[in-house]
């Protein structure tokens, strides 16, 4: 971050600064409100409104570029894991996505076409030297949505003027309904998809609405009737053509009753981004495990790896490439994490456990296959509640950065179901990549 552009509650700010932040803190949330714009819920809908803490930062200007760059070729890295997934064995292995996903993945008829359309990387660190990828998050555009929401409503509160100056160019996800025009131009290059034509938002049973909410005011806005619905019951609808399917395979069970929305997405009769391969490889943590051990640099070839160093941590398979001794030993340096999950749950962090419970830990044979990550220190930001860790969201969308945003808790997980809020990041440099 840029500390000469950087708003919080902090001795830097003085007190003038401090009370045009919380003036403008509190337009920002009658915005929230006035769009209902809602919180995360683990399941259903949330009934409290999106959280924002007073606080924004722009990223440095010689950083910014930099790190786009960066992000932007690991991209690459992880589209070509997923090309070469279904000729790879070793790679299957490695991966072990559960069998129900791995037999629709292999039915992909031109996996050398397939690539990653969105994501959300999420990292932890406070400079180019430090900053590493966590995730990837093929599957989530809740939080994006919001957060490009909520930069728009600093730009329109009385900050607005500072803004201008310090980051000129509003980012691409910043702007209103984004992501529906996004959807709906990939409908028309690869659905032949018709105008007034409805489309379908497909979520698992138990999944969070809070994703979909608002996807579904946005395609409205541009006249689009949308029906939400769970896969399994994808044959009421079989006019449509275009989807969104926003799913986490916690229970691949669940795929079981999806062979009729699978077999159209092979078919081509119906269109999701991210379908299959890219969504079920991608989603999977233990991609990060790809991309750092060494045995894997072949898949990769004459590509640009540099990215693969400066923000990939330390990462291996639990029983494949690091042993539950080696750690045991390494607590204090070591993070696991189950391949699939999210909300910050099956996250173990070494540092909350002694020695012999995470020993225990390390060695529970539920744990074998677990992606086992180097621990990255969170930076830090002053708030009116005191002083909170925050990550670094950079959303991704066909290979390209469209925006900066952040969460920030007072524990050590940051993820929104954690509680916390939203931190506002903004580029000084334009970002809509040509």
């Amino acid at each position: 971050m840029d500390p000469e552009r950087s708003l919080g509650h902090c001795p830097a700010s003085g007190r003038a600064g401090t009370l045009a932040l919380d003036k403008a803190w509190r337009q920002v949330q009658e915005r929230v409100a006035a769009e209902s714009l809602m919180d995360l819920a683990v399941h259903g809908r949330g009934d409290r409104p999106f959280p924002v803490r007073p606080a924004l930062a722009v990223l440095h200007h010689a950083a910014e570029p930099v790190l786009r760059r960066r992000v932007q070729d690991l991209v690459e890295c992880l589209n070509q894991l997923v090309r070469r997934y279904p000729a790879d064995q070793e790679l299957q292995d490695f991966l072990a996505v559960p069998p129900l996903l791995h037999h629709w993945i292999m039915q992909e008829p031109e996996p050398e076409r397939l690539r990653v359309n969105y994501c959300r990387m999420d990292l932890l660190g406070g400079t180019l030297g430090t900053v590493r990828v966590l995730e990837f998050n093929p599957s989530s555009p809740g939080g994006v949505i919001s957060s490009g929401m909520v930069n728009r409503f600093w730009r329109e509160s009385r900050l607005g003027s500072t803004l201008a100056e310090w980051a000129p160019h509003p980012a691409p996800f910043e702007s209103e309904d984004w992501f529906a025009r996004w959807l709906l131009r990939f409908g028309r290059e690869h659905a032949a998809l018709r105008d007034r034509q409805r489309i379908a938002l497909f979520h698992a049973h138990d999944s969070t609405k809070f994703e979909l909410d608002q996807v579904h005011r946005q395609l409205a806005r541009c006249g689009r009737d949308v029906v939400e619905i769970e896969p399994l019951d994808v044959g009421t609808v079989e006019d449509v053509r275009l989807g969104y399917l926003k799913y986490i395979p916690l229970e691949p069970g669940e795929v079981r009753r999806w062979d009729r929305f699978c077999a159209r997405l092979v078919e081509g009769t119906l269109v999701v981004p991210n379908p299959l391969a890219q969504r079920w490889v991608a989603e999977n943590k233990l991609c990060l495990a790809a991309l750092s051990d060494p045995r894997f640099r072949r898949i990769f070839g004459e590509m640009d790896v540099d990215c693969l160093d400066t923000l990939v941590p330390y990462s291996r398979k639990l029983g494949d490439g690091v042993e539950a001794d080696e750690v045991a030993e390494r607590r204090a340096e070591l993070v696991m994490k189950a391949p699939y999950s999210f909300h910050g749950r099956d996250v173990l962090i070494g540092t909350e456990f002694d020695a012999r419970a995470w020993s225990r830990e390390a060695h529970d044979p539920r744990h074998r296959g677990w992606l086992v990550q180097e621990r990255v220190e969170a930076a830090s930001v002053h708030t009116q509640d005191g002083e909170y860790l925050h990550d670094l969201v950079v959303p991704v969308l066909e290979g390209k950065v469209i925006g900066y945003s952040s969460r920030m808790n007072d524990g050590l997980l940051l993820n929104g179901a954690q509680g916390g809020g939203a931190y506002c990041i903004f580029s000084p440099h334009p970002i809509d990549n040509g």
